[in-house]
């Protein structure tokens, strides 16, 4: 069977408005389309390569119970509204449903959580598309015995990134199961989770391995002096064994809206002409977008 893409939505749509937030791509209507293009290509860049049986695009909607065991999490964001992503998140979700490509939130949850809760439960391969490092605890056979890569963006025109459980071993020097401890040591800067002082990955994993990943036996005083703190970031970051696992709509055979007579055709076309999306228009209606 083929495989389910499962699409961390914010982070395919932050690199579309940091790619586009200085270019002039407007609706006659005024409204900046730029990062709804930009989403809608690496969305069909990656759908037509990985021709999936199932898709389902997964959206931030907050971080609460994160917030709850760390207040700082995350704190290092800015606070104030982003008028262009917002702005656009809008765009692409409109475009979504009346594509009728399956999306979804819950609030108090990131993305990642919805995505591990697929992972728990998908009978098929998986592949998720972000760039997320994260996510990388969830390459190599789920809990259903099916195989999870992730696909990492890269630049139009070059090799697409896509790491497995082998990659991670190369690139890391531990499987992914072995990340999340990892992780916790080294911290995640983007994350505002610190980690302990003077620890980066490389060093982390180093300091597991010879203590045969037993985090306890860690002969390394600052490790231990942080233990607590460890044991809560660890919380934070490990995605397959979070307790804090969210409930998700089973999805049905990824079907896009086509070109024909019906009014879900109608009003995805006439989208498509209120925002002068002429290109993608002409794709979909030769069926070339999926």
């Amino acid at each position: 069977m083929r495989p389910t893409l499962l699409v961390d939505g914010n982070n395919v749509l932050v690199r579309a408005v940091e790619a586009t937030r200085n270019s002039a791509m407007h609706s006659a209507d005024g409204i900046d389309t730029s990062a709804l293009v930009g989403f809608i290509a690496t969305l069909s860049r990656h759908t037509r390569e990985e021709c999936p049986y199932r898709l389902i695009v997964l959206w931030d909607a907050g971080h609460d119970w994160r917030k709850k065991i760390y207040p700082a999490y995350k704190a290092n964001r800015p606070t104030g509204p982003d008028p262009y992503r917002t702005e656009s998140r809008q765009l692409v979700s409109e475009f979504l449903r009346l594509a009728h490509i399956p999306q979804h939130q819950l609030p108090g949850y990131e993305a990642d959580d919805l995505i591990a809760a697929y992972w728990r439960i998908l009978d098929t391969d998986i592949t998720i598309l972000s760039n997320d490092k994260d996510l990388l605890q969830l390459t190599g056979p789920t809990p259903r015995g099916h195989t999870c890569e992730q696909i990492r963006l890269s630049s139009y025109g070059t090799p697409t990134d896509r790491w497995t459980a082998t990659t991670v071993a190369e690139r890391h020097g531990c499987t992914p199961d072995q990340l999340p401890v990892a992780m916790s040591l080294a911290g995640d800067t983007s994350d505002n989770i610190p980690g302990v002082p003077r620890i980066g990955m490389k060093t982390a994993v180093k300091l597991l391995a010879a203590a045969g990943w037993d985090l306890d036996a860690v002969p390394h005083d600052g490790v231990q002096q942080h233990r607590a703190e460890v044991a809560v970031y660890r919380e934070l970051v490990d995605l397959r064994a979070n307790g804090m696992q969210p409930q998700v709509p089973r999805i049905g055979p990824f079907l896009p809206v086509s070109p024909g007579p019906d009014d879900a055709w109608r009003q995805l076309h006439a989208f498509t002409q209120l925002h002068d999306l002429r290109q993608i228009a002409a794709r979909l209606g030769r069926r070339e977008l999926w």
